[in-house]
């Protein structure tokens, strides 16, 4: 709010906060106190200082002609000295810093330059450099001016003021040259000093200017260097900070680009580190460190100092609009590699807004010797986090003794064993004396005493009976924490105690290993085991351990099976090398094996197979360890092959604790061929057949009976071996003569029904009662047998005539339709079953018999009825003969009828 003699009501202004006291308020600093206007005029937008014994430096956006009544954002700079006050016998306090005032006006020009939207002091001390990026049309000036104090200073300082940017260069608009300011004497040359100005806007995507001053001209800033954005639109040179990073003496930039981007991407800004290359910007490719979506992740970058005490400098990246725009501020640690993320600090935690808007650092305000930082948010509210001191603790571990023999029981050693098995749901191999609540761990509390002695603590181990790692060492870890002690106010004005924390540079634990003293493996400690693995494909005799190698083509076993349960797998593993110890083998297998048990060639040492639940896999030991050479048999059970099944593959893995490398896994293969003892038969009921009729058309079939007579086919499967449920699905492939070559129907058929199967359902289904004809009751009928004789063409006879016989099959005169019929869940039989019918109109328009249909093993043999075979004409002689016979039958007859007359 405006000052009592304002003429306005909102000003701004800088604030004294004591961070020594409890209170939270802080005081308004009075300086500015000229009657002018300072509306909206952003007193404390920039505010920078040098620390204890120095300046501060505070700046308003906007100066005000008040008798012309001109309102230009021109900028002006106020300096004070340390205490607050402007100290009027001292040259540079006061608010003549307005470099922009009495200049051309016009944005064009100066009238809207912005002087102070960045504004620092050199690391040298002696300057002030102030950014002006609304100067020449947004185009961007930096000014650099002497801030003397001292007689010798001003005697050896008397230059300047320097400037970059010229009234008669007005190109490069919009680039905001000056937003952002920092200095260095370590940056391209030792002991020159070099201004970092950032421009975001330059180029559409940002840069930043190394400046140093001119050697020609005494009042102009060169650019030396250019940094270039990489991304459009990125503000990259918004924020930036000088430093130290990786310790090597040269100074590097951390260049913040909060708008970068990446389209689809999850990434809401960007900082670039670059790491100085003693002087040589142009070969320096950065490192970009990315923030989340919509973060704004590098709007504020800020050298933080060593915040821990380790020899590199540190440094905190806002991201005000992080988490839903409560904010992050992001800290980095310095290290040789650069930079590494250590710590989060969040503005939900205060609910606040835009937490990390603005940051300030690298200034002990505890006065605890680690530097500070300050955070600023636009929730009217400003949080200064405290660093804490570090400690560095070194850790060592010594044994006794240094290694182990199995033989003796008892050692003294420190203080944690085996976490990595622990981790790994393993047992300890080693317990602690006396036995605490966790066998593998112990804790105590040890009194740091003064910087650089030592303190010591022993504990007891003890060897654990079942031990079976014998060949890796045991590790010891040692990691130590800080007990955070109940702390009390020394006084009611006092800031809290801060605890120190550990040196998070050092490694959080130390590690020693106790080795084991190993027989069989060398001078060296180092057991170098080979093994070699051999397999081979048996077949077991029912019920006995006898093994028959299984056949072989080409090389490769083949697994001939019928009914047969099991399959054997012969191991032989080699060892050429020194002991292996924790020796295993490791078997995987298909679906269509599964784990029986083992059994060990008589002689060798005995193998222990342990396998999974569903018999997929097994694990053998070998032995612990494994010496030489060892035989045993894998049996597998079959009962998952099915008539799919072409081939077996089983992984076959050896491991060992002991130094060999290159034990790659071996598959052993076999072909898989099944042999089913199945046969088949059929019949046809009845097995010829007659027709007779009219010829009909497709369209006058209503009944199955106008088709024709009536036949049944029948096949019988028979399996003589094992039961398919065990190997899956068998089909049988029925050729059915459904037309002749004319395309004229054949057998009709009605239906197909199955017993002995848990289901029956044949391809090409619609081809079952094709044409929907309906059923009625059957009526047996007699079929006359008439014995075929010779007999002339042309003659009456009382016998057929000779016919030609053909025989149709689906090769030859028929088209046949092809039927697959699965055998679902068949045990030992099953019976399919059809019903057809002869369509006699086809064969009543032939002149040929039809021998045989010839379906599978079932034959059916067609004749036609004698009352519709053909008759000639007959030889004059044999009518002549009949009339005389009838002629003398009836002379008979009367005779006869004549003497019966004449007895009456």
């Amino acid at each position: 709010r405006a000052l009592p003699g304002h003429k306005s009501t909102i000003t701004g202004g800088m604030y004294n906060c004591d961070i020594n006291s409890l209170s939270q308020s802080c005081q308004r600093v009075m300086f500015d106190n000229e009657a002018e206007n300072k509306q909206n005029q952003w007193m404390g937008v920039t505010v920078q200082s040098q620390g204890p014994g120095g300046k501060i430096l505070v700046r308003r956006r906007m100066f005000v002609d008040s008798a012309q009544e001109l309102r230009d954002l021109t900028g002006r700079c106020y300096v004070l000295s340390e205490d607050l006050t402007i100290n009027h016998a001292s040259d540079e306090d006061g608010g003549a810093w307005m470099f922009c005032n009495g200049r051309n006006r016009g944005h064009e020009r100066f009238g809207s330059c912005q002087q102070g939207l960045s504004a620092t002091f050199t690391k040298d001390r002696h300057y002030l450099v102030f950014g002006a990026p609304g100067a020449y049309n947004w185009k961007g000036v930096v000014r650099m001016e002497q801030k003397n104090s001292s007689l010798w200073e001003e005697t050896s300082f008397d230059d300047g003021p320097y400037e970059v940017g010229d009234e008669s260069r007005l190109d490069f608009a919009n680039s905001y040259l000056g937003f952002s300011l920092d200095s260095g004497k370590m940056l391209t040359k030792r002991g020159q000093l070099t201004i970092v100005a950032g421009a975001p806007r330059a180029n559409h995507s940002g840069a930043v200017v190394l400046l140093k001053k001119d050697e020609v001209k005494s009042y102009m800033l060169t650019a030396e260097y250019i940094l270039e954005g990489a991304g459009l639109a990125s503000s990259f040179g918004y924020d930036l900070a000088v430093l130290d990073i990786n310790g090597d003496g040269w100074q590097d930039i951390v260049v913040g680009a909060p708008q970068f981007f990446i389209k689809d991407g999850d990434i809401g800004g960007a900082i670039y580190v670059y790491l100085n290359k003693e002087g040589a910007w142009d070969k320096i490719t950065p490192k970009k460190i990315e923030g989340a979506a919509y973060s704004m992740f590098g709007l504020a970058v800020e050298n933080m100092g060593d915040v821990n005490l380790d020899g590199y400098d540190d440094v905190a990246v806002g991201a005000p609009y992080d988490s839903n725009e409560a904010g992050n501020v992001y800290i980095f640690h310095g290290s040789p590699q650069g930079l590494k993320k250590a710590q989060v600090l969040g503005g939900k935690d205060h609910n606040v807004k835009l937490f990390g808007y603005s940051l300030a650092g690298n200034m002990d305000l505890d006065r605890n010797n680690y530097p500070d930082l300050a955070i600023g948010s636009l929730s009217d509210s400003v949080f200064v986090y405290r660093a804490r001191s570090v400690i560095s603790i070194e850790k060592t571990v010594t044994t006794t003794p240094k290694e182990l023999d199995l033989t003796k029981k008892n050692l003294q050693y420190s203080i944690k064993v085996e976490s990595e098995r622990k981790k790994l749901n393993l047992p300890s191999r080693v317990i602690f004396t006396p036995r605490s609540a966790n066998d593998y761990e112990s804790t105590g509390v040890v009194e740091l005493k003064s910087q650089g002695t030592e303190s010591c603590v022993t504990r007891g181990l003890k060897l654990q009976e079942t031990l079976r790692d014998k060949l890796r060492g045991i590790p010891i870890e040692v990691s130590v924490e800080i007990l955070n002690p109940s702390t009390r106010r020394k006084r009611q004005n006092a800031l809290p105690n801060l605890l120190p924390i550990l040196d998070s540079n050092q490694d959080a634990t130390t590690v020693t290993k106790v080795q084991f003293i190993k027989e069989g493996c060398g001078a060296d400690h180092v057991c170098q085991s080979d093994l070699h693995l051999q397999y081979k494909f048996h077949t077991r005799e029912p019920n006995r351990d006898v093994f028959n190698p299984l056949p072989e083509e080409n090389g490769v076993p083949i697994l001939s099976l019928s009914d047969q349960k099991d399959i054997v797998l012969e191991i032989k593993v080699v060892n050429q090398g020194e002991d292996a110890y924790e020796a295993q083998l490791t078997s995987s297998f298909p679906k269509s094996l599964s784990y029986s048990a083992v059994r060990t060639k008589s002689g060798d040492k005995p193998v222990t197979c342990l396998a999974n639940q569903n018999g997929s896999q097994a694990d053998c030991e070998l032995g612990n360890p494994f010496k030489r050479d060892t035989t045993f048999y894998i049996i597998l059970n079959t009962g998952g092959i099915s008539l799919d099944t072409t081939e077996i593959e089983i992984d076959l893995k050896l491991k060992t604790t002991s130094d060999q490398k290159q034990l790659q896994a071996i598959k052993a293969k076999a072909i898989v061929k099944i042999q089913l003892l199945l046969s088949l038969s059929g019949i046809a009921k009845p097995s010829q057949l007659y027709f007779t009729g009219e010829v009909k058309g497709e369209s006058a079939m209503k009944l199955a009976s106008d088709v024709g007579s009536p036949i049944d086919y029948e096949f019988r499967v028979t399996n003589l071996g094992k039961p398919l449920k065990s190997f899956g699905t068998a089909s049988m492939i029925i050729q059915w003569p459904k037309h002749n070559s004319q395309g004229k129907w054949l057998l009709y058929l009605m239906k197909m029904t199955s017993t002995g199967l848990d289901s029956f359902i044949c391809s090409n289904q619609d081809e079952v009662n094709k044409l929907g004809l309906k059923v009625e009751p059957s009526v047996s009928r007699t079929k006359r047998e008439i014995e075929e004789t010779p007999a002339k063409e042309g003659t009456v006879s009382l016998f057929t005539d000779k016919r030609k016989y053909t025989v149709l099959s689906c090769e030859d005169g028929a088209e046949c339709i092809t039927f697959k019929c699965p055998l679902m869940g068949m045990d030992s039989n099953a019976v399919i079953s059809l019903r057809a019918y002869l369509w006699n109109s086809t064969f009543l328009e032939v002149s040929v018999i039809i021998q045989q249909f010839v379906l599978l093993q079932a034959r059916v043999t067609v004749f036609p009825e004698r009352k519709v075979a053909l008759y000639g004409g007959m030889p004059w002689w044999v009518i002549l003969v009949a009339i005389l016979l009838g002629l003398l039958l009836l002379g008979l007859l009367v005779f006869l009828l004549w003497k019966v007359r004449t007895y009456n």
